[in-house]
């Protein structure tokens, strides 16, 4: 597999800033992975497993100031398989902390927390879902509950509930889910809102079902007293956002799309600022500063209308390639060695990036080092 080299999972101890938000907060919720006496990754090289986890391990963010990975992941040795959050330093290594819930739910019930983004002063907004146990991340249609909750890293497990997942937009639509949450701001997040539910792969009798997942439009969360949502114009069928370098400039992939569109809050610009062509459909963008990272094409992704569903949907099983774009020369490369890989995180300073790797509906995470 080219350079690809394999890393143990276990537990670090950082080094920066975060370190204090870090340490062991007493709510019971902490989880330490067995000690392999050593803090840094067995091997070096791009890419890296950072993940041995037996279960899945999905969507990857970074702390605000790049000193270390989150992420969820399923804990197998639980009998609940719970989906946890789990922080690694920024360059994998001995995990440094895991969040679960840790009352007596009881064994039949499955909790989970994902889609987690972390803000600049160290509050932490993420999914959270019960479900019966055995329903894939708690969110499948045998899911009790599902919330987007408000706390911090230092108390994870002390939270705001925010609002339902699964919500109305008066005169809008309705949503079922929610994906890809990025801050805007310190009173302001941004995501994408989703179709979700069991739909028929095929137009025939008895057709296969699948739990899907797909974007329909980015919603603009304000926080505060007054709440508000706004779905913003010309992003329907969205499958990717991310946030720019200021609180007015959002980026953002649609459906079945090989561009890459920036949207300026304030007037409501839309701009294509990369187009893909022939390369495939592209989604899970990321841009730092001239620097543009995305998925793009792939065997399994694609864009139709699904009668079950009755929209649009877009399904991607198991990712696509990384482009790297550099905007001001406007060169494109790829870093995955022709191997496959979705949800991607840059880091913030753009040198690294975690991306998810599918095999045999069990997710691992890779670490790449960006040109």
């Amino acid at each position: 597999m080219g350079g690809a080299q394999r890393v143990r999972r276990g537990r670090a101890v950082c080094v920066t800033v975060w370190c204090a938000l870090l340490a062991d907060c007493g709510h019971g919720e902490l989880f330490r992975a067995p000690d392999t006496g050593t803090s840094a990754p067995y091997f070096t090289g791009t890419p890296v497993r950072i993940t041995l986890n037996a279960g899945t391990d999905l969507w990857p963010t970074w702390l605000p100031d790049g000193s270390g990975i989150l992420y969820t992941s399923e804990r197998l040795d639980r009998p609940d398989k719970d989906w946890c959050l789990v922080f690694l330093p920024p360059t994998g290594g001995r995990i440094t902390r895991t969040v679960c819930e840790n009352t007596t739910v009881g064994e039949d019930s499955v909790q989970t927390f994902q889609s987690a983004a972390v803000s600049a002063d160290g509050r932490l907004m993420y999914a959270r879902s019960s479900g019966l146990a055995g329903a894939l991340g708690a969110t499948s249609n045998r899911a009790r509950s599902r919330s987007l909750v408000l706390g911090s890293v230092t108390s994870p497990l002390s939270v705001q509930t925010l609002s339902p997942i699964g919500f109305t937009i008066p005169g809008v639509r309705t949503f079922g889910g929610l994906s890809q949450i990025n801050w805007l701001d310190t009173s302001t997040i941004v995501y994408r809102a989703d179709f979700l539910g069991q739909v028929c792969l095929a137009q025939v009798a008895n057709c296969p079902q699948a739990f899907i997942q797909s974007g329909l439009g980015i919603i603009v969360h304000t926080l505060g007293d007054a709440p508000s949502r706004v779905l913003l114009p010309g992003t329907d069928f969205a499958s990717s956002v991310a946030v720019g370098a200021s609180s007015d400039e959002l980026y953002f992939t649609l459906g079945g799309d090989a561009r890459v569109y920036r949207y300026t809050i304030s007037t409501g610009t839309i701009t294509v600022i990369y187009d893909f062509g022939a390369a495939g459909i592209a989604r899970d963008i990321q841009v730092r500063g001239d620097k543009l990272v995305a998925v793009v094409g792939g065997p399994t992704v694609g864009f139709a209308f699904n009668v079950s569903a009755n929209t649009n949907l877009q399904i991607d099983t198991i990712g696509g390639e990384i482009h790297v774009v550099d905007l001001l020369a406007g060169t494109d490369a790829t870093i995955s060695e022709g191997r496959f890989y979705r949800h991607i995180a840059l880091s913030p300073a753009g040198d690294r990036l975690v991306a998810e790797s599918i095999s045999a509906r069990l997710g691992d995470l890779w670490l790449f080092e960006v040109p």
